[in-house]
């Protein structure tokens, strides 16, 4: 039994060393305005979002700079990863601020598999919207008001590596062979001890 135990923990720890992560903060104060550019963050596409640009607190972010663009999608340079959050604020919303808004797609592989809601007030500053999502991205969507969004401190953990399923059949077949054979040992050892003690 102890043996089995021991077995199942080094599977799990395996597994969870093959998909370690390290995390990832956009934060936009270390660039200038003008500065923005594909890579940044590890992040390209952000010229595709369309009048983008680095603003200052005036547009509810965090720190002295923050991140505004008007809708389109952005890809991970390091893909896959698992995206944590970003703060977000869409300008405006609808004049009533009542309805909420589909404000991030994320994206795995030509797929949607995620999407989150903003609802937020005119005069708020910016609001943690945190994905919930513990899949595998390689690209997020942003929609934005009728005039665009804001975004800060975005967040995303690189996974350092994904084993293939391929990898993984051939972990579990070796596994198996080594305790089928550790299954017709055992016995045969046992038989010799006990013909010693007759």
């Amino acid at each position: 039994m102890k043996h089995k135990q021991r077995f199942l923990a080094t599977m799990l720890t395996l597994g969870l060393s093959m998909s370690a992560q390290a995390s990832t903060v956009v934060t936009f104060e270390d660039i200038s305005p003008n500065d923005l550019a594909d890579g940044y963050g590890g992040i390209s596409g952000w010229s595709a979002l369309g009048g983008t640009g680095i603003g200052d607190k005036a547009f509810g972010g965090n720190g002295h700079y923050t991140f505004w663009g008007n809708e389109g999608m952005l890809s991970f340079d390091h893909a896959p990863v698992v995206f944590q959050g970003t703060y977000y604020k869409a300008f405006p919303l609808q004049q009533d601020y009542q309805s909420p808004l589909t404000a991030i797609e994320l994206w795995y592989q030509g797929n949607r598999v995620s999407s989150f809601q903003y609802s937020g007030a005119p005069l708020q500053s910016m609001a943690w919207l945190g994905s919930g999502y513990a899949g595998l991205v390689d690209h997020v969507y942003f929609r934005g008001g009728l005039t665009g969004f804001s975004i800060d401190d975005l967040i995303y953990n690189t996974v350092s590596s994904v084993p293939l399923p391929a990898s993984w059949a051939l972990f579990a077949g070796g596994a198996a062979l080594l305790g089928f054979a550790r299954r017709r040992i055992v016995p045969a050892f046992q038989d010799r001890e006990n013909e010693n003690y007759r």
